[in-house]
């Protein structure tokens, strides 16, 4: 047998490891309750989930999805300052088991803590959000009116 034939044989014998898509990782999850039944399986993660896996344990492997990092917007009451009126979250997610195209997709949920989710495509997000900025601009220019209407208050007063 020859160097390349030899080459050739080693090369039959090795199985090859799945190659992993640019912006993913793999990542250990946790299968089953915690016990000497749960298994630990790895899987591909894309690079903005910052579910642990392991710690978040699910049944089963169909189960597994990801969620990246939240961000919180909290709306506070001066009646009650120490708890917000209003809690409106958005994070990126997909569930890449899902027979919902839309849902193995990345996509946006957006949620408010009591009621049902929103999940949006990018495009419907980018629409959220410039209405977003607009209802930010008009709570703006609420401020400044009340702010207005304050001091001059203050100065009929004095």
């Amino acid at each position: 047998m020859d160097k390349q034939q030899s080459t050739q044989a080693v090369l039959g014998t090795v199985t090859p490891f799945p190659a992993i898509a640019p912006g993913h990782h793999l990542a250990p999850v946790a299968i089953g309750a915690p016990g000497p039944e749960q298994k630990l399986v790895f899987v591909p993660c894309p690079d903005w989930c910052a579910t642990n896996h392991v710690s978040e344990w699910v049944h089963f492997l169909e189960d597994v999805d990801h969620t990246g990092d939240t961000l919180a917007v909290h709306v506070h009451s001066f009646f009650n300052p120490s708890k917000p009126a209003y809690t409106m979250t958005a994070a990126v997610g997909c569930d890449p088991m899902s027979s919902d195209l839309q849902m193995r997709a990345a996509h946006i949920i957006v949620g408010d803590e009591g009621s049902v989710d929103a999940y949006l495509t990018p495009e419907m997000a980018d629409e959220v959000a410039a209405d977003l900025e607009k209802l930010a601009a008009k709570i703006r220019e609420a401020a400044d009116t009340a702010r207005l209407h304050n001091e001059h208050a203050v100065e009929v007063a004095a």
